[in-house]
């Protein structure tokens, strides 16, 4: 979106980002075994025109899969922009659930892909019909059928937790880095306090 309109503004923004990859040059996701099972988080920015999904997965204590993308539809409430996110996210986890143990890893156990969005996680497990997101297409309630096959769960997670809030929507300096840390595993050791507070105070 911003090659093709960019403005000066985009320009500074694109310095910014630059600044960041040169200085922390040395952090990559860490993977660290353990003994939890693939897991997921979503998460949607509602906007007044096109509302922007994000999910991570993590498994091994790091990131392995992660979108940010804008939807294709007009979500009329934060609940319908959730559900969309959610149902894309589930896509993603029954994916990876299938196609970890072809690599020896993963569980039998269904894949936890929680939200932060009661109302969203409601209509995952409900299979009645609800008023107000009758207007829904059917696909983006594939998240139902994944919950209904036992392929998904959808636990709640609150807001602060989610990890899927670093896809979807502008974050002070501190909340990057704290949701960059845990969502690639950075140590402290691979830190470098006095830039993330350079950062963290002018943003």
């Amino acid at each position: 979106r911003a090659m093709a309109k960019p403005t000066p503004a985009t320009y500074v923004l694109a310095l910014r980002v630059l600044y960041y990859l040169h200085v922390h040059r040395r952090i990559g996701l860490r993977y660290s075994a353990d003994d939890l099972d693939l897991s997921g988080m979503s998460d949607a920015d509602w906007a007044v025109r096109y509302s922007t999904s994000g999910y991570v997965f993590q498994y091994n204590m790091a990131a392995i899969s992660w979108s940010s993308k804008r939807q294709q539809s007009v979500a009329l409430s934060s609940c319908e922009s959730e559900i969309v996110a959610l149902s894309e996210a589930a896509k993603e986890g029954v994916y990876l659930s299938e196609f970890l143990p072809d690599l020896g890893f993963g569980a039998d156990a269904a894949t936890a892909v929680s939200t932060d969005n009661t109302g969203a996680r409601a209509l995952a497990y409900n299979p009645e019909h609800h008023e107000r997101v009758k207007h829904v297409e059917r696909r983006h309630f594939f998240v139902r059928d994944c919950v209904e096959r036992h392929q998904i769960t959808v636990p709640f997670v609150s807001t602060v937790d989610n990890l899927a809030d670093f896809f979807t929507k502008p974050l002070t300096g501190k909340q990057f880095f704290t949701l960059r840390n845990r969502i690639m595993n950075v140590t402290s050791e691979d830190k470098c306090p006095s830039i993330e507070s350079d950062i963290s105070q002018t943003s």
